[in-house]
């Protein structure tokens, strides 16, 4: 799960939208069909997710070498 600090209110609703979107070509359409003054915003929010997506899948690739070693060692 990620969590994004310090978002307005218009940018959490344009987040809850874009995260209930099953596809990446989904999320896509989304942001174009919202109206230009939410476009920008949606584009930020977009990019915003996915970079915390994959901040988390870095820490849990971190991980998996130590676990690894732990589950080894039984």
């Amino acid at each position: 799960m990620i969590k994004l600090e310090g978002l307005s209110g218009k940018d959490v609703e344009i987040c809850k939208l874009l995260w209930n979107c099953d596809t990446l070509e989904a999320v896509d359409a989304m942001v174009k069909a919202m109206p230009p003054a939410y476009k920008s915003r949606a584009v930020v929010m977009r990019e915003l997710m996915t970079a915390a997506q994959l901040d988390s899948v870095e820490d849990i690739d971190e991980r998996i070498p130590h676990l690894l070693q732990r589950i080894a060692a039984g």
